[in-house]
């Protein structure tokens, strides 16, 4: 029976292992966890993951509710006295965009037909009587209509999506530099096709769709504002397609609306000016009193255009650009309260403007708030969608695989590590049990040569390195740069050193007795050696290979210069899509 101060000890030796194990638990935990989180979360300091964005980016007014969209996916039907909530429907989208049509786009029997577009669950057909979905038609059918040229999105990079409709065809397209230009879908056969004469790496990356109205009541050409400027696509068979390039422009417009068949409103920071499509020209400049904040939102009813910052929204006639006397109408929001929503300047954007009929207006902003004013100003009534689910980023581990060669990184990985791990631990443990066990001649000085090999930066190494590859290359014909074997040899070479060293200690604690007792029973020095002292040194050998695995694992230095796009490790795939994307 042990003493009792033995077990004392023994339970304290265990716990303190334990707690040894969560501390270095917790660093890879936490890494996992943030990886569920937005980057901006990250970035700011927050410990638990936010909720959805749910700012308002839609409005329209049915006969008997206002219809309000978020940036989320959130579809909701206001009454049209109290904004009082009476329908609403969860999409569970991101960058969301919508477009109603008047008529149902597949029976042509009347009804009509909200259309969103996300970047995660693709284009989907919902009824605005009830908000019911009618189909999802998903990302991936999406792809499939670019073949090989086009995949799938990074879900969380996309800023947001537009929508447009030319006849029986709805065009749309995301604002994210990896999408390859303008889909258009047809919703009597569910076909998506790709629109040819445009490309986002040639005309830039589409932030905003219209249509402007031409004097016999048709449509005009598609307008596409884009990182680049405005592309003008002409939509009549014989057409030719324009460019009105950043050059031209004053600035790169951030957002876009229509004036008539050829004037439209542009706007680029704070600033707001009026470009003629037939002249090629800026006819006008807004000009807005000194402290205006950035334009968030743009409407126009007849006669007049609204502008929407974080101070309000102003509506002027849409004759009167450019004369400063011009009189303007501001009205002030007065948003609802929303618990747990920040206050700051960013919580009093105007992100949505529905002019009314009778001269009044119904103001969207963030965290899912609704202003509804009369025609001098006067608050109406105040509304709320639903508050939004928190946000847990599972989007960032799926992008991982789809859109990087993550499989392969990982795959390199594990070959390259766990041959390191071998051919290390074969090479050690004989190094090790000679140092520990036989005195030759220059033993001590091999035993520090071995741990002073440990002193030489590895960047010293690195250039003589690459030079011994490509010689040896030219003179044998054997190509061992970009291989797994090059960089196993490199890895091998820099870590049997350390590793020697310490199983030399593990080795120097086994009794000797056991090795004279094998040799009484008949063994070789040899058979001793693989099965009585392995076994027997087995758990050092199982840590330092794994001090080895973990080492070759997180390696970048040799691994960026050694290898290529086909051996790449992990950490230099991750590292070389950083520049691209965000460090989810």
């Amino acid at each position: 029976m042990q003493p009792k101060s033995r077990k004392t000890t023994g339970r304290v030796i265990t716990v303190l292992t334990w707690f040894l194990v969560a501390i270095h638990l917790v660093p890879i935990v936490w890494m996992v966890y943030c990886g569920l989180k937005d980057n901006q979360e990250i970035l700011s300091g927050k410990v638990m993951p936010g909720r959805r964005q749910n700012e308002i980016v839609f409005l329209r007014e049915l006969p008997k509710a206002y219809l309000a969209g978020t940036v989320d996916g959130g579809i909701t039907l206001f009454d049209k006295q109290t904004l009082e909530k009476t329908h609403h429907a969860e999409l569970g989208a991101f960058a969301t965009g919508f477009l109603l049509d008047e008529k149902d786009g597949k029976t042509g029997t009347g009804g009509g037909t909200l259309w969103a577009v996300s970047s995660n669950r693709g284009l989907q057909e919902i009824d605005p009587a009830d908000l019911s979905l009618r189909a999802t038609y998903g990302v991936e059918k999406i792809a499939a209509a670019y073949g090989p040229a086009w995949s799938t999105l990074w879900v969380n990079e996309v800023a947001g999506s537009a929508l447009a409709r030319h006849g029986d065809t709805l065009l749309f397209s995301y604002q994210i530099k990896g999408y390859p230009g303008v889909t258009a879908f047809l919703p009597a056969s569910g076909k998506f096709l790709p629109m040819s004469g445009f490309a986002t790496r040639e005309s830039g990356v589409v932030r905003q769709m219209a249509r402007p109205a031409l004097d016999s009541g048709r449509e005009g050409d598609l307008l596409l504002l884009t990182t680049q400027g405005i592309f003008r696509r002409s939509l009549e068979v014989g057409g030719t397609d324009k460019m009105y390039r950043a050059g031209k422009l004053p600035a790169v417009p951030e957002r876009l609306t229509v004036l008539g068949s050829h004037r439209l409103l542009l706007s680029a920071d704070s600033r707001a000016f009026v470009y003629d499509l037939a002249t090629d020209s800026v006819v006008a400049w807004l000009d807005r009193k000194p402290g205006s904040g950035i334009i968030t939102a743009f409407a126009t009813a007849p006669g007049r255009v609204w502008l929407g910052d974080s101070r309000g929204a102003t509506s002027i006639a849409d004759t009167a650009f450019g004369d400063t006397n011009a009189p303007a109408s501001v009205f002030q929001p007065h948003f609802p309260a929303r618990a747990g929503a920040s206050e700051d300047i960013t919580s009093f954007r105007i992100t949505a403007i529905l002019p009314l009929a009778s001269g009044g207006v119904l103001l969207g902003g963030p965290n899912g708030t609704l202003s509804l004013l009369d025609a001098s100003g006067r608050p109406v009534a105040e509304g709320l969608a639903p508050k939004p689910s928190i946000y847990i980023h599972w989007r960032n581990y799926v992008d991982l695989w789809r859109n990087i060669d993550f499989g392969l990184y990982l795959k390199n990985s594990f070959i390259v590590c766990f041959g390191v791990m071998v051919l290390a631990m074969v090479l050690a443990s004989m190094g090790g049990y000679a140092l520990a066990r036989y005195n030759f001649p220059g033993k001590n000085m091999f035993g520090y040569s071995v741990l002073a090999t440990q002193m030489v930066p590895g960047i010293m190494l690195l250039l003589p390195l690459y030079l011994m590859f490509i010689s040896f290359g030219q003179a044998t014909g054997l190509i061992i740069k970009g291989t797994y074997t090059g960089l196993i040899l490199t890895y091998a070479a820099y870590f049997v050193p350390f590793s020697i060293w310490i199983l030399r200690g593990f080795f120097a604690s086994l009794p000797k007795e056991l090795e004279e007792a094998a040799l009484v029973d008949g063994c070789g020095p040899i058979q001793a050696f693989f099965r009585i002292i392995i076994p027997s040194a087995l758990p050092g050998i199982i840590a330092t290979g794994v001090y080895v695995f973990l080492s070759a694992w997180d390696e970048l230095m040799f691994a960026w210069v050694l290898t290529d796009e086909k051996t790449y490790t992990i950490p230099v795939g991750i590292r070389l899509f950083v520049g691209n994307f965000q460090n989810r």
